[in-house]
């Protein structure tokens, strides 16, 4: 028997509503705790699962999500160890099929026959790595500035260290204790820097909202919620090979839209050109712009993405929205 979704209203920091459309905190139970998110729209019908990349958080769709059609609704998701949603138990990594997991227990739990995907960075390689293991299960899949996992032949990374790392913040965060705290503006600062300024200081508090707390013992200072663990890139990868050869496994409608952007931290996972190569022969419905931005684009210019989302939703939303 299911747990009861949880609702509640949106905070007012969204300052960016639409007059269509608003949104509700939702909690979707799972194993160890919960998985947080915003219901924009209505809830009368199945949403576009709405997914976003490493380190953030649902809100970074808060200028986006409203300048698409209020006819849909959206369900932007926090991953496990993001925002507002539960961490992972101490002791357990977070690996790259983690997402792809997540995904099926939200299916599965609302008892959706399929699911629409619209997701940022790893959110819409989540999306491809998902149709792939369940070919046929999505209605169509938004990409932006990334379309596959990235894989083990691409992102080598130094095991022993990613290793001593997961069991230092292991024993960190079993003390319970807050993480140093920092005035508001100086942690705007620190995303902006961190990001290396992929997301302007103009809209850093849509994401730092749900991956920060105020401190208990330094008032007016602020500390960091997200998972530590989350700072280690996942030890283990897809196979390359596997990826390029099950393309024949997308069986979705697929628009990918891809940023300008040539910053080095971003291009082993936004890089996707052998992939692309391939679908733009093979596959009719695949789509693919390039969008002038940041890989944050549909956070600091959401205006230059809205108008291909809403036209190609419109053309492939075919299927019935009224299972939910």
């Amino acid at each position: 028997m299911n747990i009861p979704l949880k609702f509640q209203k949106c905070s007012k920091l969204l300052r960016f509503f639409s007059s269509k459309l608003s949104c509700d905190e939702v909690k979707i139970p799972v194993p160890w705790g919960h998985v947080a998110g915003k219901w924009w729209g209505p809830q009368d019908k199945r949403p576009i699962l709405v997914l976003h990349g490493w380190q953030d958080n649902c809100g970074s769709f808060d200028r986006l999500i409203p300048m698409l059609n209020p006819k849909y609704g959206y369900l932007a998701i926090d991953f496990p160890g993001h925002g507002l949603s539960s961490h992972l138990p101490l002791g357990v990594l977070y690996y790259w099929i983690d997402y792809v997991i997540t995904v099926r227990r939200i299916v599965k739990y609302f008892k959706w026959p399929k699911v629409s995907i619209l997701g940022h960075s790893i959110g819409g390689a989540t999306g491809y790595y998902y149709e792939v293991i369940y070919p046929g299960n999505l209605d169509f899949l938004i990409s932006i500035d990334a379309l596959k996992p990235i894989t083990k032949d691409v992102y080598l990374t130094n095991t022993g260290e990613n290793i001593d790392n997961i069991i230092k913040y292991d024993h960190l965060m079993s003390l319970g204790k807050e993480g140093p705290a920092h005035a508001k503006e100086d942690l705007i600062q620190r995303l902006n820097i961190d990001s290396q300024k992929s997301i302007d200081l103009e809209v850093c508090e849509y994401v730092l909202t749900r991956n920060i707390k105020e401190s208990s013992i330094t008032p007016n200072k602020f500390y960091f919620t997200r998972d530590l663990r989350l700072k280690v890139l996942p030890l283990l990868y897809p196979n390359r090979t596997e990826i390029l050869e099950n393309t024949n496994r997308l069986l979705c409608p697929t628009l990918y839209l891809k940023s300008t952007d040539k910053n080095k931290r971003y291009k082993n996972l936004t890089d996707a050109q052998e992939l692309t190569d391939i679908l733009e022969k093979t596959k009719k419905d695949f789509e693919m712009h390039m969008i002038d931005g940041t890989h944050h684009v549909h956070l600091n210019n959401p205006e230059k993405l809205e108008g291909f989302i809403n036209k190609f939703i419109e053309k492939y939303d075919i299927e019935d929205r009224n299972v939910h």
